[in-house]
């Protein structure tokens, strides 16, 4: 279990020196990232494909609704396209892993050691809901240049509360032949494992005397949060919150109605709903939202009396946003000893305070783009609006103004009879601007694809012209992996690896269960290879501990013991299964051909591995189980199987039943439970 906060009165010197000294260093992480904030703003802007309306676009689309014609200033998703197909090669790199996280022994542990560990953090990736997090941590990598994640142990516990009737007892306990109801309340433990959750850049808190990547080295790490009242109460009740009761309607109202969030794009939920809250809506008034820093600190508990130990250690404090509680202060307690966050950077810079994200680095294309793209259709409605040169006197100038098609313009009394070429002559009008799409245009998009890595290729586009194999198809992007690889390579060993050193450090901490979990991976397809026979009936044998079932592995505290290192992801697309199911086949086929090498294999397992590559994740349940002489001969001394005829012939002997067949090596026999088709 996590550590407990420490009851610091709110009022005392301790709690209001530590709440002014958090304070200080929140004060001094907003200096340093005050120049930063806006290029991620601007970073969202650009993904949205968003152009703030300037003062002549605002009169346009006043016109354009008014049902005058007019044109408008727009942005290419050139930026958004480029940052998703990047996602897309980055997930399916990551994420098509089974299991995402895969470990190896780093000191001779056993392969079942690390099976028991990836089915045991499989199963927290899959309950824990890791995967939605992990898309938007690699998303925000891409966007914003560095993508936060947090990690911490939850013990999820949930009040099951019901309603019943029961009969209705007397003073002397006897049933008055009424019934009442009862309420009853069960605390019940739903979920005991690591959470992941995403941290926007904007909210992440760090020593800015150490660049983002470096966090690690600094004094304090942290972030800034909205809790919900429920929330806030139930880390109360388990104890990693106090001062509650200072913690009144107003308090904690400052941090997400700041200037810097206003400027976003983003639409972001409503903090404070006025007409949900207020005086008189509760007994005791509270708020329903509460805004806080959350600050790990590596600090020497003594001058701070926390405690008596003169060594840095890492505590995590929480103080609501207008600074007048100090909700936890408790010691960190994770024996990875690092701040509980991840950053996952997208360049390999290692001296910036931060790194660039896709849309600062196709900043110079985007503008480009967005100006050859407009500045034709500029052109083009000044060509399809044509421009006149036209006597007043002599034509009825509110037909020439007239913006509507099928014009016709009337000359005035005075003008009749004379030559109508006099009064009105056209513009000549031309297209200077062609060039710019049939040649400066795709200049600047191959001009994006060496700047940002990623090519029509990446993006799912093959090249135009003739037919396509199937060998072209699939490989369609292998010339434009090169520099995603790279990334990807990166994201591993600066992201990935020390979440996985977190999960597992945590796991092997706090996990104090015994429960089976389902083999993850490719193991899952040889799991029932080591698993032993249950006897007949499938019921375990007298003196035989129970076995796992099939499939699964037992988990125990001291089965995932030992030291443990993330296998880095090569950057490389996961193989196509189709074709190894091809390369598969035909290497079946061959061993069938040449005896001897059949002989040196277990063609069964093969033919199983290749229908499961394939997705026939059912094919074991058609496989004939036999079962071990052992087995046999202890089910018909129990007088539980009966022995088959030869071929054709009676049974040799009669006398008790499976002697003369359960005794000799490779006999089979039925027992006394229902058979499959086929099953000898």
């Amino acid at each position: 279990m996590p550590s407990l906060t420490r009851e610091i009165p709110n009022e005392s010197p301790t709690a209001q020196r530590l709440i002014h000294e958090i304070r200080r260093r929140v004060r001094f992480w907003e200096t340093g990232v005050s120049n930063v904030k806006e290029k991620w703003r601007e970073a969202e802007e650009r993904t949205l494909a968003y152009l703030p309306e300037r003062d002549v676009d605002s009169v346009r689309r006043a016109a354009r609704e008014g049902g005058l014609p007019q044109y408008t200033t727009i942005q290419i998703p050139y930026s958004y396209a480029v940052v998703m197909a990047a996602h897309t090669y980055l997930t399916s790199v990551f994420l098509g892993r089974d299991p995402v996280f895969q470990f190896t022994g780093r000191h001779g542990e056993t392969q079942q050691a690390v099976q028991a560990l990836e089915a045991l953090i499989s199963y927290q990736c899959l309950v824990g809901r890791f995967l939605p997090y992990i898309y938007t941590w690699l998303y925000d990598a891409l966007k914003y240049g560095t993508g936060i994640i947090g990690v911490w142990w939850d013990e999820r516990i949930e009040m099951v509360t019901t309603l019943q009737q029961i009969p209705e007892l007397d003073d002397l306990g006897q049933p008055t032949g009424k019934m009442q109801k009862v309420q009853s309340s069960e605390p019940v433990r739903n979920y005991a494992g690591n959470r992941i959750y995403n941290i926007q850049p904007q909210s992440f808190i760090w020593d800015v005397r150490y660049s983002m990547r470096e966090f690690q080295s600094g004094e304090f790490a942290g972030e800034r949060r909205k809790l919900g009242w429920n929330e806030v109460i139930r880390r109360t009740k388990a104890g990693y919150y106090t001062n509650l009761e200072f913690v009144q309607e107003g308090v904690g109202k400052e941090i997400f109605s700041g200037e810097d969030d206003n400027l976003s794009v983003l639409e972001r939920p409503e903090t404070w709903i006025t007409d949900m809250e207020g005086p008189g809506t509760s007994l005791k008034p509270h708020p329903m939202m509460v805004e806080v820093y959350q600050l790990c600190w590596e600090l020497i508990p003594n001058e701070w009396q926390l405690s008596k130990s003169d060594y840095p250690e890492k505590w995590m404090f929480t103080v609501t946003s207008d600074w007048k509680v100090l909700l936890g202060a408790q010691p960190l307690g994770a024996r990875h000893c690092k701040f509980p966050y991840c950053v996952l950077p997208l360049e390999p810079e290692g001296y910036g305070l931060t790194t660039r994200g896709l849309p600062e680095v196709l900043k110079p294309v985007q503008n480009t783009v967005d100006w050859l793209i407009n500045s034709h259709f500029y052109n083009v409605r000044a060509a399809l609006n044509d421009r006149w040169i036209v006597d007043p006197s002599k034509v009825v100038m509110k037909d020439v103004l007239d913006p509507l098609p099928g014009k016709i313009v009337r000359l005035k009394p005075e003008a009749y009879g004379s030559d109508v070429k006099a009064a009105v002559v056209q513009f000549p009008t031309s297209n200077v601007t062609q060039g710019q799409i049939g040649t400066d245009f795709p200049m600047m998009m191959g001009i994006g694809e060496r700047v940002g890595g990623v090519n029509d290729q990446i993006m799912g586009m093959l090249a135009s012209g003739g037919r396509k194999t199937a060998t072209e198809v699939r490989t369609s992007t292998s010339f434009g992996v090169n520099r995603l690889k790279t990334t990807a390579e990166f994201a591993s060993a600066a992201g990935f690896d020390p979440l996985s050193i977190m999960l597992v450090s945590n796991t092997q901490q706090y996990y104090d269960m015994s429960l089976q979990f389902r083999i993850a991976g490719d193991l899952l397809m040889n799991s029932g290879k080591s698993m032993q026979m249950p006897g007949p009936n499938g019921m375990p044998m007298p003196g035989m501990p129970p076995q796992p079932t099939p499939g699964f592995v037992l988990v125990q505290p001291k089965d995932i013991e030992g030291f443990y290192d993330f296998v880095p992801v090569d950057g490389t697309l996961p193989i196509d299964r189709f074709a190894q199911v091809e390369l598969w086949k035909e290497i079946f086929q061959g061993i069938l051909t040449v005896p001897q090498i059949g002989m040196q294999y277990d063609l069964g397992g093969i033919f199983q591995w290749v229908a499961q590559l394939a997705g026939l994740k059912n094919i074991t349940q058609f496989k004939i189980q036999v079962t071990p002489d052992q087995i046999l001969a202890a089910a018909a001394a129990a007088g539980n199987s009966v022995p088959m005829n030869g071929k054709g012939g009676a049974s040799k002997s009669s006398n008790s039943a499976g002697q003369s067949s359960a005794g000799s090596p490779g006999s089979t026999s039925r027992a006394n439970s229902p058979q499959v088709p086929g099953m000898t």
